[in-house]
């Protein structure tokens, strides 16, 4: 009985941790992500002040297009991080196992019948 309720407590402080280590993993990259924004903004707030508030000038137009593809290649490569995995996404394949393995035992209990 103590037995089971310790690896029970001890199944829960292993869950909280992994989810806390989610949860930190996730707040990192959001807080890159919106330095990177940042940077992003401050970038094409230097390229239109140094060009001018022309849209039709050509210099401006094309240097706006780099730094839009430089912007798109930086999230392709931002893309490429591990996923997080969200803390309820292992609780939800276990249900789904369970609930195959009901249908599953329901159908050879129809076929034995």
């Amino acid at each position: 009985m103590v037995y089971a309720t310790l690896v029970d407590r001890a199944t829960l402080v292993h869950e909280l941790k992994e989810s806390l280590k989610n949860t930190n993993n996730q707040l990192d990259l959001e807080r890159m992500s919106s330095t990177a924004k940042d940077n992003i903004i401050k970038t094409l707030e230097e390229i239109i002040i140094n060009l001018g508030h022309d849209p039709k000038d050509p210099k401006g137009v094309r240097a706006l297009m780099k730094k839009k593809d430089d912007d798109i290649a930086a999230l392709k490569k931002r893309l490429r991080l591990p996923p997080t995995e969200h803390p309820q996404t292992a609780e939800l394949v276990q249900e789904k196992e369970a609930e195959d393995t009901f249908d599953l035992l329901m159908q050879m209990n129809q076929r034995v019948i």
